[in-house]
């Protein structure tokens, strides 16, 4: 895996960190932070980010006529602190509740790190400061002699169970000095360090795979994309908890900072850009876990190293004509692709594909790499395909699609 990757992997613990890692990224390459309320006149051959409560959006402006994004989403589950007080005296412990879907059981016995924006009383402004603690705490498993059951019917309870210890403390705030804290949105999130595994280092394990290994590809590809017209990247917050906070998928922020663009770019007809517009929704697919193929669509399999992949289902943004769309790019770019159909006896999940395309009218096709153990604090994948993925999105970001009469041109 290379550094660029394991470094979000390993520090995006929460939004406001892979923001921060995806400023020093673009900066390094050249693009310019701007704000959505003091966007500047935006040139030709300009490359230009904003940042706001978690959401990321990057762009490159060639020719205001049709968009080319890319999409992905910054959250991963995690424990949320509540509040500042710690639970008990002996040792003390974090009251926490879970962000997100997670697989409770994997967050005991590994390090955790508390992480994520806190706001300060600065002479009576308040000012907002993105933390990490230079601790670790964990959550201990109450040992087998305690429950001789354990392996057959653990199933932690979230408000007793999931409290890592924060030890000889009165309170975790003083991690992050002698300022005034007025309130914060802080975490405690996995902090395995990414490793390769497999007889050949072919697999990437670590936390947050989904969705950061979509952020890491978007956001590679843009800065090594020609755009044909403007290429974005957008990475939202909020995804794993339904996308409706105020800058999340299902708000007004993503059509109102395309808009903007559009026209500080100089564009005329909209409308017209948003109908030769399309979209790829990157987030990660199951693949076949070898243990349990009956989970998987018994015809429609997604193998692990078989590329890039295309999300069937009502709850995704992908059609027939969207799919076509993908599939050429990808052709286009000499680039394997493969299917997933969940089996039809499990529910399918969702994400910011189709959400997004309500939202801004551009068609929209969902795609992602596949893994095993979603949602768990240590996830896996195979890293040829976060290499292909990059690949697809940069070959997608420097292509302009033209729909008309039901259907479409890529060039």
């Amino acid at each position: 895996m290379n550094g660029e990757l394991k470094n979000f992997l390993q520090y995006g613990y929460t939004p406001f960190q892979v923001c921060d890692l995806g400023e020093k990224f673009l900066t390094a390459h050249g693009f310019e932070k701007t704000a959505l309320h003091t966007l500047p006149e935006l040139k030709k051959g300009g490359k230009y980010f904003l940042t706001d409560s978690g959401t990321l959006v990057a762009f490159t402006v060639n020719k205001p006529d049709g968009f080319a994004i890319a999409a992905a989403h910054t959250d991963s589950p995690a424990l949320k602190i509540k509040g500042g007080k710690v639970g008990g005296a002996n040792p003390a412990r974090l009251n926490c509740e879970v962000y997100g879907g997670a697989i409770d059981y994997t967050f005991f016995d590994r390090p955790l790190k508390i992480c994520g924006r806190v706001y300060f009383d600065d002479g009576g402004k308040i000012t907002a400061e993105n933390v990490v603690s230079p601790f670790c705490v964990t959550i201990p498993s109450l040992a087998i002699h305690l429950q001789r059951d354990v392996n057959g019917c653990f199933a932690p309870s979230v408000q007793n169970d999931l409290s890592p210890i924060l030890g000889d403390a009165e309170t975790f705030l003083s991690a992050f000095g002698d300022r005034k804290i007025i309130d914060f949105d802080l975490y405690a999130c996995p902090a395995t360090e990414p490793y390769e595994s497999g007889a050949n280092g072919e697999y990437i394990c670590s936390p947050r795979i989904d969705n950061l290994t979509s952020v890491y590809s978007a956001l590679a590809a843009l800065t090594s994309a020609k755009s044909a017209g403007i290429g974005v990247a957008v990475c939202f917050n909020s995804e794993e908890t339904g996308s409706r906070t105020r800058t999340a998928a299902a708000s007004a922020f993503l059509p109102t900072v395309l808009e903007k663009i559009f026209y500080a770019a100089g564009g005329e007809n909209y409308a017209a850009c948003i109908e030769n517009s399309f979209m790829l929704s990157a987030d990660n697919a199951h693949a076949l876990h070898p243990a349990h193929p009956e989970k998987s669509d018994p015809i429609n399999r997604v193998e692990l190293g078989g590329g890039i992949v295309i999300k069937r289902h009502s709850n995704y943004a992908t059609d027939a004509l969207t799919a076509a769309v993908a599939k050429k790019i990808f052709a286009k770019a000499n680039l394997p692709v493969q299917e997933f159909y969940s089996h039809s006896d499990q529910p399918c999940g969702g994400t910011i594909g189709l959400i997004s395309a309500a939202n801004t009218l551009i068609r929209t096709c969902d795609i992602g790499i596949g893994q095993l153990a979603m949602h768990s604090a240590s996830e896996t994948c195979r890293a040829s395909d976060v290499e292909t993925m990059t690949k697809g999105l940069t070959a997608a970001l420097s292509m302009a699609v033209k729909f008309s009469d039901g259907g479409a041109q890529v060039l």
